[in-house]
């Protein structure tokens, strides 16, 4: 499936099949087609090319209303003169619904969001949070197959964001009937809340899988640096393999791969340039772990206290590096400090293509994309 505006590309190409009953997260950075994407599944764009289809009927030309989906923006988008009862109300009621079903539908979803309390409140009087539950319950008192869900939680603060997260997971295990398609920029909420999630770039789609594989197994350097926080350490090197071993030299130290690692490695991956990832949680103080042969020196540039780790920028000659460090002793700025890598959790990519030069590990390698009752073809 494409889109163009203007003949400018948005959506390239993106072939994706969803589960049905499954919640699949839509994530990349602005720009990159994800909430074009949501909004062709929902109806409000059509395809330039390429069809849409749910189990199997071709929905590309059905409007919206027949596609039996409901949507929750980024602003909540209530009615400020109604009570948060009339905005729950408001869909039945105009699809002529009797006043007896309306109420029983409308009590079901507030019991279901916690909301009860507050059906006789305007939306002025509401916090962000309970607002975003109202909006919420705007969509599913449709009892939608599909809903779509376009940042939702990006007005909110950071605690009540997580509160929120935990929120729609729990709600999502209820629906079981009910397929979730979930839009954010937010890569740690991709890997709480998605079943699958889908990493887009300028349009197109770079991988779908589980979070664990996503972080684990990443098909692109974009990947590996998008998947993680703080981001993986992407750092030029060059791989040796002679006698049935593989060698990797990069910041200034040459070590070998680890067994298990080297037979990870794809058969065209051939001696030369590569582009090397290490995670920061793989980059430690020396005397933290016995990886020998990977010690390096470099200076503290900038430390950042996230409570329960710290994490500190290293200038290592022309070379920047995020690492984990420990609390005790506290680093501080400027203080120079040997720390090694993890060499068993090494990332390799193709310098031109950007492509993982590693398979995944045996019982990994056969993971089905899965089918379902939606599609975007």
């Amino acid at each position: 499936m494409w889109k163009l505006f203007d003949g400018n590309t948005v959506v390239s190409d993106l072939n994706l099949e969803i589960k049905e009953g499954e919640f699949l997260v839509l994530v990349g950075p602005s720009g990159c087609g994800k909430t074009t994407s949501l909004r062709m599944l929902a109806g409000l764009e059509r395809p330039s090319h390429g069809r849409v289809w749910m189990g199997e009927k071709d929905v590309t030309d059905v409007s919206t209303g027949q596609r039996d989906v409901s949507m929750v923006f980024q602003s909540y988008a209530l009615y400020p003169n109604m009570s948060v009862y009339k905005n729950l109300a408001f869909g039945p009621k105009v699809r002529h619904e009797s006043k007896a079903d309306l109420d029983e539908r409308v009590n079901k979803v507030a019991d279901l969001l916690g909301i009860k309390a507050l059906l006789k409140r305007s939306p002025s009087a509401l916090s962000g949070g309970q607002r975003q539950r109202v909006a919420l319950g705007r969509a599913l008192i449709r009892e939608p197959k599909l809903f779509l869900m376009d940042e939702p939680l990006s007005n909110l603060d950071a605690a009540l964001r997580v509160q929120m997260r935990a929120e729609l997971i729990r709600l999502h295990s209820r629906l079981v009937d009910t397929t979730t398609v979930y839009v954010t920029h937010d890569q740690v909420e991709a890997l709480t809340m998605g079943d699958r999630v889908a990493v887009l770039k300028d349009g197109v789609l770079l991988q779908v899988d589980s979070p664990n594989d996503l972080y684990e197994f990443p098909s692109t350097a974009f990947v590996g640096e998008f998947i993680g926080s703080p981001k993986m350490n992407i750092v030029p090197g060059t791989l040796e393999r002679t006698d049935g071993r593989a060698y990797v030299d990069c910041l200034g130290v040459r070590t070998e791969l680890p067994t298990e690692l080297a037979k990870r490695l794809e058969s065209d991956a051939t001696n030369g340039s590569v582009l090397v990832g290490i995670r920061p949680h793989d980059l430690h103080a020396v005397g933290e772990s016995s990886d020998e042969g990977t010690t390096l020196s470099g200076v503290i540039d900038i430390c950042e206290h996230t409570g329960t780790e710290i994490f500190a920028t290293i200038n290592l000659g022309e070379q920047r590096l995020i690492a984990r460090l420990p609390r005790s002793p506290m680093p501080v700025q400027g203080q120079a400090i040997q720390f090694a890598f993890n060499k068993g959790q090494l990332y390799l990519f193709d310098v031109t293509t950007q492509q993982s030069l590693l398979r995944r590990t045996p019982e990994r390698e056969k993971v089905s994309v899965g089918t379902g009752a939606t599609s975007l073809l």
